[in-house]
């Protein structure tokens, strides 16, 4: 079996293929999740108006930098 595992800032995953090719993930949420949340329905509005406008930057600020 393959797996892979992905820190995606506000939570982990960890992605593995079963026998029969299926992709499972199972996630775990970041220790500071209800910051992470409410900070993110407070922008959603704003953020979806980014992003309708063109601006498709990232709004995950959480995620580590390479």
């Amino acid at each position: 079996m393959e797996t892979m595992a992905a820190d995606h800032g506000y939570c982990r995953s960890l992605y593995i293929s079963d026998p029969n090719g299926l992709l499972l993930e199972f996630t775990v949420d970041h220790l500071d999740v209800e910051r992470i949340d409410t900070i993110r329905r407070e922008n959603a509005h704003r953020d979806l108006a980014r992003w309708l406008s063109g601006d498709h930057t990232s709004n995950n600020d959480w995620r580590p930098q390479p």
